[in-house]
């Protein structure tokens, strides 16, 4: 059966990251990223989260353009081991992915992010399975106006700290994907501000590595909670698990978040 490369869908998220499409095929793919000011943030220091965004869409396609028409990939666990923070001054980044495996139900895949130097700044892994849908994906229709270029991607999703560690997402279209839901890397970008949340991060500390399992839809019209418990704060390291959980109460990703500080020297306080 030929397979051709499905038509690369503008979801809010892509659009609120800027990413864009390169070259589609079965076996990898390739997506550019415009960086900015709206990645810098006075808690995380840079949304190195964020680039799950564009390395969730790099790996994903390479599944969705070796899949049946009728089938389309969605994310079972993605890890980022995250090596540098991304330019806020313009440059272009490029991500590229790559099929490590691939069956009738399911996909592997890992994919890099650099920068215009070259440089890695991070990594993925992702394991999709298949959905059966009744038709293509296409580029939804968004009615509200796209956040400019000053506006930072913290206060262009509208996030909100309820306490330290807890923090929600209201309903926003940029946050969501082509099917509706919340986009595996704005998910991924909660986890990162939560856990920063929870460790009273003012800008000092960098995310080196999420782990989310993804257990359930995440409805992009409803308000999404982030929850997170420090299970080891050490001198140079914390670990902190987050859960985004639904109105109803179900978790829709558990994510585990490594955080080291950003100077070797410092010490996590």
């Amino acid at each position: 059966m030929e397979v051709t490369a499905p038509e690369f869908v503008l979801g809010g998220a892509e659009r609120l990251l800027r990413v864009s499409e390169a070259a589609l095929s079965p076996d990898s793919a390739e997506l550019c990223e415009e960086s900015g000011g709206w990645l810098a943030d006075p808690g995380v220091g840079v949304c190195r989260g964020a680039l799950g965004v564009i390395l969730d869409d790099v790996t994903g396609y390479v599944v969705a353009a070796g899949s049946p028409p009728d089938r389309w990939p969605v994310s079972l666990g993605i890890r980022l081991d995250l090596l540098a923070d991304p330019p806020v001054d313009g440059s272009t980044l490029t991500a590229t992915g790559r099929l490590v495996a691939r069956d009738d139900a399911s996909g592997t895949t890992r994919g890099e992010v650099c920068g215009p130097d070259g440089n890695v700044l991070a990594l993925i892994t992702q394991r999709s399975h298949l959905l059966t849908v009744t038709e293509a994906l296409t580029t939804p229709h968004i009615d509200a106006t796209p956040p400019g270029p000053e506006t930072s991607l913290r206060a262009a999703l509208a996030v909100r700290e309820l306490e330290p560690g807890v923090i929600e997402l209201p309903p926003n279209p940029y946050a969501a994907n082509g099917m509706g839901n919340i986009h595996g890397g704005i998910l991924i970008t909660g986890a990162e501000f939560a856990a920063m949340s929870a460790l009273g991060a003012t800008g000092q500390l960098r995310t080196n590595s999420i782990d989310t399992a993804f257990v359930r839809p995440a409805d992009a019209a409803h308000t999404i909670t982030f929850r997170s418990r420090v299970q080891h704060r050490g001198r140079s390291m914390a670990v902190v698990e987050v859960a985004a959980v639904a109105t109803s109460g179900k978790p829709c990703a558990l994510a585990t978040v490594i955080v080291r500080p950003q100077d070797s020297m410092e010490e996590i306080a």
